[in-house]
């Protein structure tokens, strides 16, 4: 899939910087990663939560 101008203004938008910045920089690429990791890591987190409420009744 190509990256559109649409893309990168959303990447830019949520990240600070585009896609041909991240392209260009090992750095910005961790510091990418390493913020997915810690919203994926929120997101289980608050899914257990909403599990364990809802088995509480």
């Amino acid at each position: 899939m190509p990256y559109t101008e649409q893309m990168d203004h959303a990447f830019r938008g949520v990240h600070g910087f585009g896609y041909t910045e991240l392209r260009n920089s090992q750095d910005l690429r961790l510091k990418v990663e390493q913020r997915r990791q810690r919203d994926h890591e929120k997101s289980v987190q608050l899914v257990a939560k909403i599990d364990a409420q809802s088995f509480r009744g």
